[in-house]
């Protein structure tokens, strides 16, 4: 599972703005919501449902644009 965080200057945080199967259509989410807007820049996280000891799901960082 690809989750898209899309983060903003006006932002206090990235906001997760979508899951997707496959990485291509992430990436191409992404990239069409950096293109409506120049300020945008996105982060795209791997997870395979596993845990680290504290209960938090473990990402992998796999594009950020």
């Amino acid at each position: 599972m690809y989750q898209v965080y899309i983060d903003k200057p006006s932002f206090y945080e990235p906001d997760m703005a979508g899951e997707f199967k496959d990485l291509e259509k992430a990436i191409e989410f992404a990239e069409k919501e950096k293109s409506e807007d120049s300020e945008v820049t996105y982060t795209i996280e791997e997870t395979n449902g596993t845990v680290n000891s504290y209960g938090e799901q473990i990402r992998h960082v796999v594009k950020r644009g």
